[in-house]
């Protein structure tokens, strides 16, 4: 089969390899979509903490069972899927609280297991077992089902910063996450969801989001936009979707027992922050963080796509075969548009 492979950062090969064999208790998938995460773009140029090499990259993957050796015929040839990328032990005492995302095994595919910018992808029985595949629901394209991994990422984030009805949300980035983070908080019953971003491309892409104010920062204050607003009182959370933002400027922005989510990872250069603790305690202030999502919030963002409530095609903006894999990275990587996807059909 043929497969992109990344050998070390800097250097991505599209190669001939042996088609995966199927283990027992787990699946054959032959890849139909898997979109491109600025988290891939990261590990192509310089690395992740928890990738290792040579790998085939692609996390965000569906596609149509070709073997199938689970139990009791839960998956059979021919069935429409999406796969979680991570694979948890189940054991753990993360996993056994249900946060298996922060499982003390984990494995994620893409990253330290192949993953989907390849024809066919193996999914473990480790998958399996921990309720990592899910059926596509009618009606939904593989493209669109491949969006419901960073759309699980974003259910994380909301849920730890308790993003809910009548809620005021700040939205940092206008980019895929940021967007699909605008219209997940309407779908929580924000009511009002306000959008700042540097790049006019994205500011001007981001109306079909349902978004009630975007912020140029180029020529806007942020920290005014946000008093107008709200009346001085300030948003009740705030969700970081980009790497570039001084975070310790942040917590002013919030109104009593506002939360601040750390969604987005920044650079380490920017990551030691000072931060008014006085501020924090007196205005019951929650900071949180977020890092990818569990099994379940994963099969809850496929069904919010599937109800129309989070519609996410139109975030789609390119579309390549894998063997323009690396235009696509430079794509994503130079923010041209938004979501890329590299498709086998």
């Amino acid at each position: 089969m043929k497969a992109a492979i990344l050998k070390a950062p800097g250097r991505l090969t599209l190669d001939e390899v042996a088609t995966p064999l199927c283990p027992d208790g787990g699946i054959v998938v032959k890849t139909q979509a898997c979109s491109i995460c600025s988290t891939d773009v990261k590990m192509f140029q310089r690395g992740h903490r928890d990738a290792n090499y040579p790998r085939i990259l692609g996390h965000e993957v569906t596609g149509v069972v070709v073997e199938s050796r689970t139990q009791g015929d839960m998956f059979q040839a021919g069935d429409r899927v999406q796969i979680f990328p991570g694979i948890c032990c189940g054991h753990c005492p993360a996993c056994r609280r249900g946060i298996d995302n922060q499982c003390e095994h984990i494995g994620i595919i893409g990253f330290n297991h192949d993953g989907g910018f390849a024809e066919f992808l193996m999914v473990p029985p480790q998958s399996i077992a921990g309720d990592g595949v899910n059926l596509i629901p009618e009606g939904v394209s593989y493209e669109e089902a491949a969006l419901a991994e960073p759309l699980a990422s974003c259910l994380n984030g909301q849920q730890l910063a308790g993003v809910t009805e009548g809620d005021t949300v700040l939205i940092l980035g206008a980019g895929p996450i940021g967007l699909l983070h605008a219209m997940l908080a309407r779908a929580r019953g924000a009511s009002r969801v306000l959008v700042a971003e540097r790049l006019p491309t994205r500011l001007a892409m981001a109306g079909r989001a349902d978004i009630d104010r975007k912020i140029d920062i180029n020529g806007e204050n942020t920290e005014a936009v946000v008093k107008e607003e709200t009346g001085g009182r300030g948003v009740d959370v705030i969700l970081i979707a980009c790497s570039e933002v001084m975070v310790s400027s942040l917590p002013e922005l919030l109104a009593p027992r506002g939360r601040l989510c750390l969604f987005s990872g920044l650079p380490p250069e920017t990551s030691q922050i000072p931060l008014d603790t006085n501020l924090i305690h007196y205005k019951e202030l929650t900071i949180v963080g977020a890092y990818g999502s569990t099994a379940a919030q994963n099969s809850a963002a496929l069904r919010l796509i599937a109800s129309g409530k989070v519609p996410v095609a139109w975030l789609i903006t390119k579309r390549l075969p894998l063997g323009e894999i690396q235009e696509g990275m430079e794509y994503v990587a130079n923010r041209e548009g938004l979501k890329a996807v590299i498709t086998f059909f």
